[in-house]
């Protein structure tokens, strides 16, 4: 898996009530409308509504309401929405309308806003005690710390398997891609362009998405490209900060497209490529929305067609399928959709009650930012699939800062069990939670049994990856080290993972190593 929650991690977007699509007219006459009717009219506008009750009172008006006004042409005394952007960005705001040059609404109505959310938000959230003692010892899966390189702190973008030559492709923040197998280790390094957050692995050849600046930015610096001979070629540039892409043959025509999750930062798109007799690709926009962060290719509807589902995450969050009606011309359809507070940051397709449909699961948990704060509804949520473009919410289970999770049988015992990492769990009495392993017990109820593992030094990681690495017939989970905090972090753990030698962490499944 790649680390398309990289650009979740606080240190790279926004988590807060922000609105991606702006408001380009005055809207009047208006009546006189109370805060709640003024909020939800506006803030809906953008993105689901969110409830003012999911963050306390200092957060609101700290921190989420002066980038909301924002949105709205409302700019706070001393705040800069756009601090930090150079000149050329800022003109690529200005060009895509994020920030109106006008106020949208009145002082008043802006007002009443602001005193209905504050008067329904928290001066506190309480911590979940009963989650201090709902883990169970995690022996099914033993872990093992394995050093890549000398590089300090370690800092791994890109994790991915390939089975079908049983090699590890590595990319770290230092513009290296490794490539690992077991029992030999590194046997090949290449350096790229920028750092590889994702890879894909198309009939014999190798290919790597590079995301290109890091950090936020609304400059297109990214490329996808191809592996020939140790060299990184690039194929398609100009690409607006990418996390995750998929290659495909969706029209059947011989020649693969390129899908490109450009989550960028204030802007964005889903894009598909189309290559040309030229060699060339043109691109076609699916989506002009930031925040795409992960696509699948998949036939959802039975039509003999491959569709596209795709998550975007920041602001508007939500998951849209596009059915592919002809040659690559599709029909968008929202079928999820979540609160802006909610920070979703991976998906997984799978098919967990083995009726035939593609059922969705979601993750829920960035928390930097603006909302620095635990979160009751972070977690994993299973999203069934009732056919006619309806998931209906199954299974939650409640995880602090949750943001990658897989979905596999692990136990081979015919269901659907869960591991998640969280890059943001309650440090100070959960961070054994920063893995989870949730063991299917009943699926027909949903009934999960988690499981973690006390180290000396916590999983920190932003990449998560399922292979058999040993070769013993069970699936094994690969995280790579992330050690780089975006927000608070207790000191001594914040140096715990800066030290650390090793880039990767395996948890090696015992389930058939008794056979071996």
């Amino acid at each position: 898996m790649n680390l398309r929650t990289l650009v979740l991690s606080g240190l790279f977007v926004l988590t807060a009530v922000i609105c991606l699509n702006s408001f380009t007219t005055r809207q009047t006459p208006r009546l006189a409308d109370d805060g709640k009717a003024l909020f939800v009219r506006y803030c809906t506008t953008c993105h689901m509504e969110p409830d003012p009750a999911g963050l306390t009172k200092e957060i609101w008006q700290n921190h989420v309401l002066p980038i909301m006004a924002s949105r709205m042409g409302i700019i706070y005394p001393n705040y800069d929405p756009l601090r930090g952007l150079s000149d050329e960005e800022r003109a690529i705001v200005k060009k895509h309308n994020i920030i109106p040059d006008e106020p949208i609404l009145t002082n008043e109505e802006y007002g009443k806003i602001v005193n209905y959310i504050l008067s329904n938000a928290p001066d506190t959230v309480s911590f979940d005690q009963q989650r201090l003692t709902r883990d169970n010892p995690l022996k099914q899966f033993i872990r093992q710390d394995i050093q890549i390189d000398n590089q300090a702190p370690s800092l791994i973008t890109g994790l991915e398997y390939n089975t079908a030559t049983k090699t590890l492709w590595i990319g770290n923040f230092y513009k290296k891609v490794y490539q690992w197998q077991f029992d030999k280790g590194i046997t090949k390094v290449i350096s790229t362009n920028s750092p590889v957050v994702d890879f894909n692995f198309y009939k014999s050849d190798t290919y790597f998405t590079e995301i290109g600046k890091l950090y936020p930015t609304e400059l297109s610096t990214g490329s996808y490209s191809l592996l020939k001979d140790s060299i990184s070629s690039p194929l398609i540039t100009e690409l607006h900060r990418p996390v995750h892409t998929e290659i495909e043959d969706l029209d059947n025509d011989g020649v693969p497209e390129v899908v490109v999750c450009n989550f960028g930062n204030k802007t964005g798109s889903l894009s598909l490529f189309k290559k040309t007799r030229a060699g060339k690709y043109n691109e076609q926009v699916l989506m002009p929305l930031a925040g795409a962060i992960k696509c699948y290719i998949k036939d959802m509807d039975g039509d003999g067609r491959k569709d596209i589902v795709a998550m975007f995450s920041q602001g508007d969050e939500s998951v849209w399928i596009f059915y592919q009606k002809d040659k690559l011309k599709f029909k968008a359809k929202r079928v999820l959709r979540f609160p802006p507070d909610y920070g979703t940051t991976d998906m997984v397709l799978v098919d967990y009650n083995n009726d035939g449909l593609t059922d969705i699961v979601t993750v829920h948990g960035d928390n930097a930012d603006y909302s620095n704060i635990l979160k009751a509804f972070h977690g994993i949520r299973l999203h069934i699939n009732q056919g006619n473009d309806v998931f209906k919410d199954k299974f939650f289970y409640p995880m602090y800062g949750v943001t990658r999770v897989l979905a596999e049988d692990f136990d081979k015992d015919g269901d659907i069990d869960f591991a998640a990492t969280a890059f943001f769990p309650a440090f100070d009495k959960l961070v054994d939670e920063s893995f989870v392993y949730l063991e299917n017990t009943d699926k027909d109820k949903f009934n999960f049994k988690p499981y973690t593992l006390k180290s000396e030094v916590p999983v920190k990681t932003l990449t998560l990856e399922a292979a058999d690495v040993d070769g013993d017939g069970d699936l094994d989970i690969i995280t790579g080290n992330f050690a780089q905090s975006p927000g608070p972090a207790p000191a001594d753990l914040d140096q715990k993972w800066k030290s650390a030698k090793y880039g990767l962490s395996f948890f090696f499944n015992q389930l058939y190593q008794s056979k071996k």
